[in-house]
């Protein structure tokens, strides 16, 4: 099953084309969700009633319109399903059993178009499955282009390189695997206390290890997976930038990551790299945890 948070602005329609293209691959069930958060008197003005009856047939008509949209774009097994409440929660209570959760780029109002802020941020960080974020006028590509994804030591890293293995070679397309590094003199604040000829060193003992881990990796790939095209690349930078930048270079068709979700669903954080990875990225983003 594919979960896609919906509303009726254009920002959610590569979003949906996205989840019906994966839902029209597999022949899965598309559940199309409306969650709605219930607007305050804040939120509808001085004097205004506010009839809970009239924002829950809008949510549940919004959620079948997208249902409409999907069966247009191809998919034969849709469900809708609206509900009012934290939308956050909405969204991953519903994907309980999910392959993934699609979400768009932004949203406005009280109904969720999976808006990238709080609430993305939020479902990202909790969702039982994978995220796929889909940005607004993300370009299309072919399923056969590239799929990328970060690697590191962490267990959301190893998850994210799992899921991209499988998506690569399920579609029969390339898994290209990076690597970012830092070079310790760039995160010493004191650097001009510090030998040069030491950090010089280290940073080409960490970029040694971090190839060394990389490789390591791919090779594993290439025997539990003998039908994968894999190729790696170590980069030094930022990693969302880098990360961003390298999915854009081989014309990545989705970028996974891994992150650590913690919090409860109103201090729900993403890592520093998981957000910049959201905000620069082009291409569709899974956020695997």
């Amino acid at each position: 099953m594919i979960v896609i948070g919906y509303s009726d602005n254009p920002d959610c329609e590569r979003a949906l084309e996205w989840a019906a293209s994966e839902a029209r691959r597999h022949g899965e069930l598309l559940r199309v969700v409306s969650a709605t958060g219930m607007p305050t008197f804040a939120d509808a003005g001085a004097g205004v009633m506010i009839d809970r009856q009239v924002i829950e047939d809008g949510a549940r008509e919004m959620a079948e319109a997208g249902a409409a949209r999907a069966v247009e774009l191809g998919v034969q097994n849709v469900e809708s399903y609206a509900a009012l409440g934290n939308p956050a929660e909405i969204l991953v209570e519903a994907a309980d059993g999910a392959r993934a959760l699609v979400l768009g780029t932004r949203g406005r109002g009280p109904v969720l178009s999976a808006l990238l802020g709080s609430v993305a941020y939020a479902v990202a960080a909790h969702a039982p499955c994978p995220v796929v974020v889909v940005r607004e006028g993300a370009v299309s590509v072919g399923a056969d282009h590239p799929i990328v994804v970060g690697t590191d030591e962490s267990d959301p890293s190893q998850r994210a390189l799992a899921m991209a293995a499988a998506v690569a070679a399920e579609r029969g397309a390339p898994l290209h695997c990076v690597s970012v590094w830092a070079d310790p003199a760039a995160t010493i604040a004191a650097a001009s206390f510090v030998d040069g000829a030491a950090l010089m060193n280290a940073g080409e003992h960490v970029r040694d290890a971090v190839t060394k881990d990389l490789e390591a990796r791919a090779a594993e790939l290439r025997t539990t997976h003998p039908e994968l095209r894999v190729t790696t690349a170590v980069l030094e930078g930022d990693p969302a930038s880098c990360l961003a930048a390298e999915a854009a270079r081989v014309g990545a068709s989705m970028l996974a990551i891994g992150t650590r979700g913690r919090g409860g669903f109103r201090g729900m954080m993403l890592g520093s790299v998981s957000h910049g990875v959201l905000h620069a990225a082009k291409c569709p983003v899974a956020i695997v945890r």
